[in-house]
């Protein structure tokens, strides 16, 4: 007589290792989606508020419709899961009693970058490195603001200096700095 084998139906290793993956994925949250264009929480502009009459001894005047207005850069910089964002100043219309509003940020053909960073419900400002672009990229899941200056090199020709920055320790932190060949319009 023959004897017939059951066809093992449960495989110990291949399912527990299913089930890990499984519990692991479920357990880890994304971060909410980037929010759109509707604006800044009203906790950023607070503390960019503060920051730009504390910057300038209260001379800088900017509406919230003029800051909200300016282009800035939105990513997931710190790891509070709350959006942090960039506001490239060069575009930010404010008014100055004393002169241009515009010297407050830019010098020459540089601007500095403020990064409104999260922290809890809060915001905090703190300036990035001079530049003529802002943007963000995540690299093996960090994200990180990235700044681009035009550095002209006299007969070499024109270079462009990359400067990234991500959130450690509780704190920006440049981690890569770099020059690339400026690309010229056709």
């Amino acid at each position: 007589m023959r004897t017939r084998r059951l066809a093992i139906l449960f495989r110990p290793v291949p399912v527990l290792s299913l089930a890990a993956v499984l519990a692991v994925v479920g357990c880890s949250r994304d971060p909410a989606p980037l929010p759109d264009e509707a604006g800044l929480p009203a906790a950023a502009l607070a503390a960019f508020q503060t920051h730009l009459r504390t910057m300038s001894d209260g001379d800088l005047a900017c509406s919230n419709a003029a800051i909200e207005a300016a282009p800035r850069v939105v990513g997931y910089i710190n790891d509070d899961r709350q959006p942090d964002f960039a506001i490239a100043t060069q575009d930010l219309q404010c008014r100055s009693e004393l002169g241009s509003a515009v010297a407050y940020f830019c010098g020459g053909s540089i601007c500095a970058f403020p990064a409104l960073m999260s922290d809890g419900a809060d915001y905090q400002v703190i300036w990035l490195m001079s530049g003529n672009e802002i943007s963000t990229r995540t690299d093996y899941q960090e994200a990180r603001f990235v700044v681009r200056q035009g550095v002209f090199a006299g007969s070499a020709g024109s270079r462009v200096s990359v400067r990234e920055y991500v959130w450690r320790d509780g704190a920006l932190t440049r981690v890569l700095e770099r020059e690339e060949l400026a690309r010229r319009a056709p």
